[in-house]
C-alpha cells in the first residue's frame, strides 16, 4: 500500500514539473545525422575546368588508334578550348559550389563522349594531317557546315560575354539580358551551342557526334525551359523582359 502511494506521488510530481503535451504541441524532429547535412561540395568553376579538360585529353588518345580525322579533331579541340577559356576568364557563376559527385558525373559524361566520337570519326576516311591540305580536300557542302559551325561558336561566345557583363559588379542576382539574341529567346547561348554541334555532326558525318548532340540538346532544352519559367515569374512586371521562347523562336 505504501509503495503504491509513493509511486502515485512521484507520478503527480513529475506531471506538475513537466510541461503537458497536447495535440497542438509540435514535436521536435530528431536531429539529423551530420552525414546527410554536410555533403562534400566543390566550386562550380573547378568542375567546369575538369569536365572541359577531360574531352581535350581523351579525344586524341582514342582517335589515334585509327585513321585520324583531322577535321573532327580540330573542331573538337577549338570548341572545348573555347569552353575552358570561358570558364577561366568569362563565366560568372550564380552559385558557389555543387555536390562533389557532380565532378565525377560530368567528367565521365564528357570523357565518355570524347571516347565515343573519337572512336567513331577515326573509323572514317583518313584526311591529310596538314590543315591547309585538309580544307582543300573537303567538299563545298562540308565547308559550308564548318563555316556555320564557326559562326555558331562566335555567337555563343558573344552571348556568354554579354551574360558576364551583367555581373561585372560581382553580383550574383539574375538580371535581364538585353543583347539582340535575348529579345525573343531566354537561352540563345544554348541555341548556338546546339547549332554548333549539329554543324559538327554534319561536317564529320559521325553517328557518335549525333548521339552526343541529341543528349546535349535534350538536357539544354530542359534547362532552358526551367530558366524561362523562372524568368517569367521573376520579371513578369518588367518591360525589358521580352523573351517568349526558350531555344527556337516561335517553336520551343
Amino acid at each position: 500500500m505504501a509503495l503504491r502511494i509513493l509511486v502515485a506521488a512521484l507520478a503527480a510530481a513529475h506531471a506538475f514539473v513537466s510541461p503537458r503535451r497536447t495535440l497542438s504541441t509540435p514535436r521536435r524532429p530528431p536531429p539529423r545525422p551530420m552525414t546527410t547535412t554536410m555533403a562534400a561540395r566543390i566550386p562550380w568553376r573547378t568542375v567546369f575546368v575538369c569536365e572541359y579538360t577531360a574531352p581535350l585529353i581523351v579525344f586524341p588518345v582514342v582517335a589515334r588508334s585509327g585513321p585520324f580525322s583531322t577535321l573532327a579533331s580540330t573542331l573538337w579541340t577549338v570548341h572545348f578550348a573555347k569552353r575552358l577559356l570561358e570558364t577561366l576568364f568569362v563565366h560568372k557563376f550564380s552559385k558557389g559550389t555543387m555536390p562533389l559527385t557532380n565532378l565525377f558525373k560530368n567528367c565521365g559524361y564528357y570523357g565518355g563522349a570524347a571516347a565515343l566520337v573519337g572512336w567513331d570519326v577515326s573509323r572514317r576516311g583518313p584526311y591529310s594531317a596538314q590543315l591547309a591540305k585538309l580544307f582543300a580536300q573537303l567538299s563545298t557542302e562540308t565547308k559550308i557546315f564548318v563555316g556555320a559551325w564557326a559562326l555558331c561558336e562566335v555567337l555563343n561566345l558573344y552571348t556568354h560575354l554579354h551574360l558576364a557583363s551583367l555581373r561585372s559588379d560581382g553580383s550574383r542576382e539574375a538580371k535581364i539580358p538585353t543583347a539582340w539574341p535575348f529579345r525573343r529567346l531566354c537561352s540563345p547561348n544554348y541555341s548556338f551551342e546546339i547549332g554548333s554541334w549539329i554543324c559538327y555532326s554534319l561536317a564529320t558525318q559521325s553517328l557518335g557526334a549525333w548521339a552526343f548532340t541529341a543528349l546535349g540538346a535534350l538536357q539544354m532544352g530542359i534547362w532552358s525551359k526551367q530558366k524561362l519559367k523562372r524568368y517569367k515569374r521573376k520579371f513578369k512586371d518588367e518591360e525589358a523582359f521580352t523573351a517568349t521562347h526558350a531555344l527556337v523562336p516561335g517553336v520551343f
